[in-house]
């Protein structure tokens, strides 16, 4: 399967304008000597540079072999895209050809993403195996937490019946939206050793060996095997009759059963919440990767304990050196297209909305 790779061909990242330990920017400082060409104080920089659209930008398949952006074909097929987009937003559309093919995609870019920034959407200019494309994109909402773990351990205190229902819905909920548990990842496993490794100069002895109690219930123990009994288990074959035939014992018990009934929406989606994981912002060679959905999105042991405590920590360390991804709505347009792109898929939000009151009754 190829893999859809992104072009960007906007205007270069503006200056940072750093602020010195006064408070105001370089920039203000008389002492100074400036060399910008904001400032032209050289006269050789009053002159402005143009720039210069490519004619060459070439990729790689996954077979190895390379092809060309720059074609004829690409610049026909955007401009005719572009052509098509403006008649349905029932807008007079203006092209200025370039003088080479590089600097008419350039062109056309620019008043495609005019375009599409009138209605409040975004653009980006992606490849699929050599072929050039408008793919116009916008952000869903995202909910009240910054990340979506979901908890199990209050399942151990279930009856035996509804705790095979909750962990058959975890299973479905799972498996249908492409959430996975905390076991056996990258970041649990740097968790385990700081916890193994630190020191703690105020921990007496009950309290070390309650730490490394919990480190080996997360390493093979209990809260190891639960994860893994929730991701592998699934008890009930008609689960939405299991649900509503459930016999409630107590008003929690009520409640849980009814966030459930609320839940099934999310167990057989047209789409998982993690197909709305596009990158708008891809770098084929980023310096750091992004913070995929599936790190913000995934069921943990506890919310409360040191273990998830650090999990946290090191998601924040991290995503100051990158940024995350938020789940996004994407349109493909072509010289056919027949509609406007808006966003009326919202599964997204009814999701995090569920998840929100979920999260929130079950801590």
């Amino acid at each position: 399967m190829q893999t859809i790779g992104r072009t960007s061909i906007a205007a270069a990242c503006k200056d940072d304008n750093r602020i010195n330990q006064a408070g105001d920017t370089i920039w203000c400082d008389k002492s100074r000597e400036s060399y910008g060409a904001e400032r032209c104080r050289n006269s050789f920089l009053k002159t402005p540079i143009l720039p210069i659209a490519p004619q060459v930008v070439t990729r790689e398949d996954y077979r190895g072999n390379s092809y060309n952006l720059i074609t004829q074909e690409n610049y026909d097929y955007l401009r005719d895209s572009y052509f098509r987009y403006a008649e349905l937003m029932d807008v007079k559309a203006e092209h200025t050809p370039g003088r080479t093919i590089g600097e008419g995609i350039v062109n056309i870019y620019n008043e495609m993403n005019d375009l599409v920034n009138k209605s409040g959407m975004y653009l980006n200019l992606e490849d699929d195996n050599g072929s050039l494309y408008f793919n116009v994109w916008n952000t869903h909402t995202w909910g009240e937490y910054t990340l979506y773990y979901f908890p199990v351990k209050f399942i151990e205190e279930l009856n035996p019946t509804l705790r095979r229902i909750v962990i058959t819905f975890y299973h479905d909920f799972m498996k249908e939206n492409g959430i996975t548990t905390i076991n056996d990842e990258d970041d649990m496993y740097w968790t385990i050793d700081m916890l193994s490794d630190s020191y703690y100069e105020d921990e007496d002895a009950k309290e070390r060996r309650a730490r490394e109690k919990l480190i080996k219930s997360y390493k093979d123990g209990r809260a190891y095997k639960l994860l893994d009994k929730v991701w592998r288990k699934s008890y009930y074959k008609n689960l939405p009759k299991a649900i509503e035939v459930y016999d409630c014992k107590n008003g929690f018990e009520k409640g849980l059963i009814e966030l459930l009934r609320r839940g099934l929406e999310f167990i057989k989606p047209e789409k998982s919440i993690m197909y709305y994981g596009y990158d708008p912002f891809y770098d084929e060679e980023p310096d750091y990767l992004p913070m995929t959905l599936g790190q913000q999105i995934r069921v943990v042991y506890d919310s409360d304990d040191i273990v998830t405590e650090h999990l946290i920590d090191f998601f924040n360390s991290t995503r100051q050196e990158t940024y995350e991804i938020i789940p996004a709505s994407t349109f493909a347009v072509s010289p056919k297209t027949d509609k406007v792109f808006t966003l009326e898929d919202t599964y997204p939000e009814r999701f995090f909305k569920w998840a929100d009151d979920f999260i929130q009754y079950i801590r």
